[in-house]
């Protein structure tokens, strides 16, 4: 067991936003096989929510179930939180390109900073504000290029890293009041009721597609376990240690990680701009994970 519980949480967060880099490569190897983004985040969340379900219900300990309100603010932290912002998120992207889009989302966690200052009077450290500017510009420089953005495609983009947002700062809080995967179980059935519905209720104009072939099912299976299941949980258990602010630095090293996987996996290009940008954000993480480790252990928010 890892006795510096500030550690603890960097390796948490980290090993979450290497599972959320990878959704990316499992998505597109699903997209080869007859998916769309609706099919694929469908059979995403129902498939996870299952998962959740047999996980909470075999794991050790003792499991309460939640008062009703919380069970609620908890399935809405994922019908509307989850789902809002991977929903904005993808239709922006329909008409930019992906470079562009993730310099602009990664506003995030300045957004989670400055209203978590204003409406929860969490203060901000010195470290954490340096390693946000030195991480943002790291972004920016990593996957910044020129693009075709338009006023609609900014508008989803700020509107899914503002939902975002709160989606961190409210699962914070939320929380502290029941077990991970409990709070991790409702989330993800929120999130899965959220797009069953939109199947139902969106026009027939508007195409829902599944797998034509084993291997894009396999792919989504993945997709549900690693960089859902895992890194849903991972966040949360993270972000109970660290808090909001420093959580979401720590984030900002997904685009660095999503660009190694199309690498690795998808057979991309390496290029000096993005060295350079992973020197900026592996470097504000380093700096800033050398003050949090020293930090009194453990920080747990109230």
């Amino acid at each position: 067991m890892i006795k510096n519980q500030r550690l603890l949480g960097f390796a948490l967060v980290f090993l979450s936003s290497l599972g959320f880099s990878m959704a990316p490569t499992f998505s597109k190897r699903s997209y080869e096989s007859g998916a769309n983004t609706v099919g694929v985040l469908i059979v995403r969340f129902t498939v996870a929510s299952l998962l959740m379900l047999l996980i909470r219900q075999f794991s050790s300990g003792e499991r309460v179930w939640p008062q009703p309100r919380l069970m609620f603010q908890l399935f809405l932290l994922g019908a509307i939180g989850y789902s809002g912002a991977a929903f904005f998120y993808f239709t922006a992207i329909e008409n930019m390109s992906s470079g562009v889009s993730i310099v602009i989302w990664y506003i995030y966690p300045v957004f989670v900073v400055l209203i978590g200052w204003a409406v929860f009077k969490t203060k901000p450290k010195r470290q954490t504000i340096f390693s946000l500017i030195s991480a943002m510009i790291g972004v920016a420089i990593t996957v910044g290029q020129p693009g075709n953005a338009t006023t609609k495609g900014v508008i989803l983009i700020l509107l899914s890293s503002l939902t975002y947002t709160f989606y961190t700062l409210s699962g914070s809080r939320a929380f502290k009041k029941t077990d991970l995967y409990t709070g991790v179980t409702f989330v993800m059935a929120g999130a899965a009721t959220a797009f069953w519905l939109y199947w139902l209720l969106a026009p027939s104009s508007t195409p829902v597609l599944f797998p034509q072939h084993m291997a894009g099912w396999l792919w989504i299976g993945a997709l549900a376990t690693f960089s859902t299941v895992l890194s849903t949980s991972s966040l949360f258990a993270g972000l109970k240690i660290l808090g909001p602010n420093t959580t979401s630095v720590v984030n900002t090293v997904e685009p660095v990680l999503n660009i190694a996987a199309g690498i690795l996996f998808l057979n991309e290009v390496f290029s000096v701009q993005q060295g350079v940008g992973a020197v900026f954000v592996v470097g504000a993480l380093v700096y800033l994970g050398v003050h949090e480790t020293r930090s009194q252990p453990p920080v747990v928010l109230q």
